[in-house]
């Protein structure tokens, strides 16, 4: 029985793949910025702060009419049946407003998180990319073994995706030790661009 595949040259992939490898090591802010498309983007510090200012005004502004309106019933301008429905109304929209202020504090750590990770991308590029042109064929397969976590050839078209460490301790475990599920599954093939993902090992 004959293999449908078409012929691909592995001499021309080989020099396509490390050619391709080496123009993304020569670029980290291309994958700091894929790093931040697979956490949903992110706020810049100037806006984060800004949102954060604009909740704390609002729930300030809540405790001061909740204040007002305490009074008022203290002083007997509004009924109890009032006071309370008014009352819980002001309390649903300071509970509110302090989901919101958690939910910020949250983007706010993912946005620490995804900096301090940027930053050792970057370290790690910076590292890697003095030895790329002298780099004799075991460091080449040592390299593509760690940051390509497959590489697939549909007619003229190469996809190829990267894993890149952010840590020492994952620059010494091949990403294909992590992840299995797309030996049974592959994805759909046909696409032309490349894929970053970023490897973490804890």
């Amino acid at each position: 029985m004959h293999c449908p595949s078409r012929f691909a040259p592995a001499g021309q992939l080989d020099e396509l793949v490390w050619r391709d490898l080496c123009e993304v090591l020569s670029h980290p802010d291309e994958l700091a910025r894929a790093l931040e498309r697979a956490h949903g983007g992110h706020w810049l510090p100037q806006e984060l702060q800004a949102r954060r200012e604009n909740l704390r005004k609002g729930r300030a502004s809540l405790s001061q009419q909740l204040d007002r309106l305490t009074q008022a019933y203290l002083h007997s301008i509004i009924p109890l049946p009032e006071y309370e429905r008014r009352r819980r109304e002001l309390e649903q929209r300071d509970h509110a407003l302090a989901e919101q202020e958690g939910q910020l504090c949250a983007q706010a750590e993912r946005h620490e998180e995804i900096a301090g990770l940027a930053i050792a991308i970057d370290d790690f590029c910076a590292r890697v990319r003095g030895g790329l042109a002298n780099a004799d064929f075991a460091q080449k397969r040592q390299l593509i073994e760690l940051l390509v976590d497959r590489i697939i050839v549909t007619d003229t078209e190469v996809e190829i995706r990267y894993v890149i460490p952010t840590s020492p301790s994952s620059e010494h475990v091949r990403f294909c030790h992590l992840r299995t599920d797309y030996f049974a599954h592959p994805d759909p093939v046909g696409l032309s661009h490349r894929e970053l993902t970023v490897q973490q090992v804890r």
